[in-house]
């Protein structure tokens, strides 16, 4: 009982401190790995914390692979089947997706700048909280996609399907939109400031309180879309249609319609 007595303040300090055993970072399978480099398909995989950075895994099936916290950095995924994958964590920076399947994909909290996503599937997947400096995702069915608080600044999403997006809260300042469709999309609190967006689809579009000073919006179509609270100012809507568009208290000094 005496020795109890003295070993409870230990544990108590050892808690307190953190020096109580720490789990190990989940391994990834070596297995798994070989395979995939090696040119096999893998569905259901478990590449998490791989090192696959240049690796080329062109048009592999990896349908629901972990890859939580992979080094992805400049890998090639053509046409790489992922649907319902978890990347969460990844550095895919200057990684290829062309063409790739990312539906029901997990990339929340990615480090993907400089990443093509051209033409790729990513339906319903979610980017929330990624880094997407400067990535391009020109003709990409993004269709349900959530971006919550993503970074996209400076990417392209020219001709992209983005209907029903939510991208509340993310940084799109200085993207490119050219001729998108982002009908029904959420982006509240936005920053949109000086996106391309000429000839953009955007029926229904929510933008309450987003950043639209000197956006580029000329012929795009705006109609039932809502503007409550959003800042517009310098903003370009030329030949705009603007049929029972919202704008309730929204600030669009020198705006030009």
């Amino acid at each position: 009982m005496k020795y109890f007595n003295y070993l409870l303040p230990a544990i108590a300090l050892s808690l307190l401190f953190g020096l109580s055993p720490q789990p190990a970072a989940e391994a990834f399978s070596s297995s798994d790995v070989a395979a995939v480099t090696g040119g096999q398909n893998c569905p259901n995989a478990d590449l998490s914390n791989a090192d696959l950075s240049g690796a080329d895994l062109t048009g592999l099936d990896l349908t629901g692979a972990s890859l939580q916290n992979a080094n992805l950095t400049g890998a090639r995924l053509e046409r790489t089947i992922l649907n319902k994958a978890s990347l969460q964590g990844c550095n895919l920076k200057r990684a290829v997706f062309s063409e790739a399947q990312l539906a029901d994909a997990d990339l929340k909290n990615v480090e993907a700048p400089y990443a093509y996503f051209g033409h790729a599937d990513m339906k319903n997947a979610d980017l929330s909280g990624g880094n997407f400096f400067r990535t391009d995702f020109r003709g990409a069915k993004l269709t349900g996609l959530t971006a919550y608080t993503g970074n996209f600044q400076e990417a392209t999403f020219d001709k992209a399907d983005m209907r029903r997006t939510d991208f509340s809260f993310a940084n799109l300042s200085y993207s490119w939109m050219f001729a998108a469709n982002i009908a029904d999309s959420t982006f509240t609190g936005a920053n949109l400031y000086e996106i391309n967006g000429n000839d953009i689809k955007a029926q229904r579009a929510n933008f309450s309180s987003a950043k639209l000073g000197k956006a580029r919006l000329a012929n795009g179509d705006f109609t039932d879309a809502v503007f409550e609270k959003a800042v517009l100012d310098n903003a370009n809507l030329k030949g705009a249609v603007l049929k029972n568009t919202v704008w309730g208290t929204a600030f669009k000094e020198k705006a030009k319609f």
